[in-house]
């Protein structure tokens, strides 16, 4: 019995620490080294009305300075405004922040300046564009600069990272169900164990929140180098990506704390029948 207390205790404790290290790395994993989960979280940014406006300026200035449609400037920001306020700019917006992900998670082609992260906007102005019946007049890539190399980013700086990340993710989750699986079935008091895997989750939980304010205040000092729009809209990317993992550490949070009152009952339950 003393071994199978002693046992059940440990794989507590392993299953405990693989939690907390599970749900942040399984967040960052999904949400932010897969490109799909990305775009998927930052997406609804296009709605915000300060993506919007930045966006309809790089879209008129662009166009302003790059074609020679005989459209006065002053008419140009108008399209791009309607253009911005459209389903079609929700999915270009998405293709934006593809690229920005590729800047970080894929290593350089040779020849490029890893130092400065770069938009191409051809497609939004040629749509903007055509929304005065225009032709499209745009045939070369539009880039614009995110950053500049006083940012401290560079391009594929995330990439090794992104597969410890995803690979810490696989084995930390893989670890925490296993453990805890297996310290149930040696506890003596079952109870007492998922009460204790439960308090593990809200640690896990409250590690989370904690992780994702502490980089996000870091991502943010990294894109101090970016010229003022692109830093503001960087940082609406930024705290997006800080409420979805919020959003993530109270479900976990809340998960955990059901478990530990559920354990908690359970166990006076049993114990008032002996």
């Amino acid at each position: 019995m003393a071994v199978r207390s002693f046992l059940s205790a440990l794989l507590t404790l392993v299953a405990m620490a693989a939690a907390v290290l599970a749900v942040p790395s399984l967040w960052l994993d999904l949400r932010i080294v897969d490109q799909q989960g990305f775009v998927s979280m930052v997406a609804p940014m296009a709605e915000n009305p300060e993506v919007q406006e930045y966006l309809a300026d790089e879209i008129a200035a662009q166009a302003t300075a790059r074609t020679d449609i005989p459209i006065a400037a002053p008419l140009v920001r108008p399209l791009a405004e309607k253009y911005t306020e459209s389903e079609q700019f929700r999915l270009d917006f998405a293709d934006v922040a593809g690229q920005q992900h590729a800047f970080l998670f894929t290593e350089p082609a040779p020849g490029t300046d890893p130092s400065v992260m770069q938009l191409d906007i051809s497609g939004m102005i040629n749509r903007a564009l055509g929304l005065a019946g225009t032709p499209n007049a745009i045939t070369e890539p539009v880039v614009v600069d995110l950053t500049t190399g006083a940012s401290g980013l560079e391009a594929g700086s995330y990439a090794r990272a992104g597969e410890q990340i995803t690979l810490l993710a696989r084995v930390s989750a893989a670890v925490a169900v296993i453990a805890g699986l297996a310290a149930l079935v040696f506890a003596r008091r079952r109870s007492t164990v998922f009460a204790w895997l439960g308090l593990g989750v809200v640690i896990a939980g409250a590690s989370t929140w904690l992780i994702g304010l502490f980089f996000a205040d870091r991502a943010k000092q990294e894109v101090a180098g970016a010229e003022s729009s692109g830093r503001k809209v960087a940082g609406l990317i930024i705290d997006g990506m800080y409420d979805d993992l919020t959003r993530v550490a109270v479900v976990v949070g809340g998960a955990g704390v059901a478990m530990f009152v559920v354990g908690v009952l359970a166990r006076l339950i049993t114990a008032g029948r002996r």
